[in-house]
């Protein structure tokens, strides 16, 4: 039963790469411009070997964490402001929206002229792309705790903190969690974006790169490992999610 999830998901996984390589085989596609999983499979063997792979892993995964991590030192704490204070929310809550529907990416020639070339623009990038959705789902989870809870909690004295602490937090977990995914997937393509225009090494460079010389079939073997790289986050913030939450229990009528 633990394996089901798994084995499905690598069963749909499996039918799409069958139909990639069938498609690529029979001469639906041009094969220069799409090239088979299994040639695929070979570049990335290549690049593996050579080093090349794990040195650009390392450097977007770097960059991933850091935009990530900054942007929930941010996020958090200003998404509790909005959600419990009023008076943040209608100061706040407007500049974040029109943040999160901003064009940041194409921004990128400020970044650029701000930050340089390399992986302070890359962080930067990041930074932008992610703060907003963590913003967003934590205030909104903040007023989706029952008012009834609070009331309680207040009946026995307790302060903000301890309010925040033992109330606020836990009940709003679910939607902060849901935030968090929303924000891993945006800090992977603020990365991606970033090298592409203005990095100097990573899975966003090399895909600038070996598209610039026409080599495709490594171009697309680092298209795969930043769609991996999305999945095991994604995996690993679920779980997070799961053990942060297993205290809560579901109460059938």
């Amino acid at each position: 039963m633990r394996l089901r999830p798994i084995l499905l998901g690598a069963l749909s996984f499996a039918v799409i790469l069958g139909f990639w390589q069938a498609i690529v085989e029979l001469g639906v596609v041009d094969p220069f411009l799409v090239a088979s999983p299994s040639r695929v499979a070979s570049a990335l063997w290549d690049q593996a070997t050579a080093g090349l792979l794990w040195d650009n892993v390392r450097a977007s995964f770097v960059e991933l964490i850091i935009g990530l991590a900054l942007a929930t030192l941010v996020g958090l704490p200003l998404g509790l402001a909005i959600g419990w204070y009023r008076r943040v929310s209608l100061a706040i809550e407007p500049l974040v929206w029109l943040q999160y529907s901003a064009p940041i990416i194409a921004l990128y020639p400020i970044f650029t002229l701000m930050f340089g070339l390399g992986a302070k623009a890359v962080i930067a990038m990041t930074f932008l792309l992610t703060v907003s959705p963590i913003i967003i789902n934590t205030s909104r989870g903040v007023r989706s705790v029952d008012a009834k809870l609070v009331q309680v909690t207040r009946s026995f004295g307790a302060g903000d903190r301890q309010l925040f602490a033992k109330v606020i937090l836990p009940a709003s977990l679910p939607l902060v969690m849901a935030g968090m995914r929303l924000a891993v997937g945006r800090a992977l393509i603020g990365v991606a974006v970033g090298e592409l225009f203005a990095g100097t090494s990573g899975l966003g460079w090399s895909v600038s790169y070996y598209g610039g010389v026409l080599k495709t079939t490594d171009m697309l073997a680092s298209v795969i490992v930043i769609g991996a790289l999305g999945v095991l986050l994604t995996s690993a913030v679920g779980m997070l999610e799961r053990r942060l939450d297993s205290w809560r229990v579901e109460v059938s009528a």
